[in-house]
């Protein structure tokens, strides 16, 4: 791993722990085995750091919601498709997953990064669009659509977290997707 990923990993469990404004550089700098002034080689300052750190992190989920997803032939078994490697993803990374979670709405991830972020999800807008279209699922707005998918994902990943085993159970993973499914569906 190199300085960077160092700095960036060191980061995220910190920033996890302490909150952005109880993190210092220094700290992170400490945390990642780096010399202090490091930090500055590879970030402008703090807020770049993090903001670099929220894209890095979109990115690992995007990579991971993507697994799979070709191979569906259905509306809904791509919806599945993405919720159950939500699940794993999130249980893979929960690191990550939870620094979105204290993060995606906090005022040190700058307007631009947001929009950069938000971009990395085309795909799975163009399917809710898709299936808005095809009335299979109902016809409301995309932003109340995919803020009421990810309410749903969210309770179920931490639901999952704490109990992990069931992530294994196919039977209760499709009576969580049932959950979504049955919100949506027209």
């Amino acid at each position: 791993m190199d300085k960077r990923e160092k700095i960036l990993k060191a980061a995220l469990e910190l920033f996890n722990q302490y909150g952005f404004d109880n993190t210092p550089t220094a700290r992170i700098t400490k945390e990642a085995g780096v010399a202090t002034g490091t930090l500055f080689n590879y970030f402008k300052n703090k807020e770049e750091l993090i903001n670099v750190l929220y894209l890095s992190c979109k990115d690992s989920l995007t990579n991971g919601l993507s697994r799979g997803f070709e191979q569906e032939s259905t509306f809904r078994s791509k919806l599945k498709r993405i919720y159950i490697n939500y699940i794993v993803w999130s249980l893979d990374h929960t690191d990550e997953f939870l620094f979105f979670q204290q993060f995606c709405n906090a005022p040190c991830i700058g307007e631009n990064t947001r929009k950069e972020g938000v971009s990395k999800f085309k795909k799975i807008m163009a399917l809710m669009s898709e299936g808005i279209e095809q009335e299979i699922i109902k016809n409301v707005n995309l932003d109340y659509m995919s803020s009421l998918l990810m309410s749903i994902m969210n309770a179920n990943t931490y639901y999952f977290i704490d109990n992990p085993s069931l992530a294994g159970d196919d039977d209760f993973l499709e009576t969580s997707f049932s959950f979504l499914w049955d919100s949506i569906k027209n």
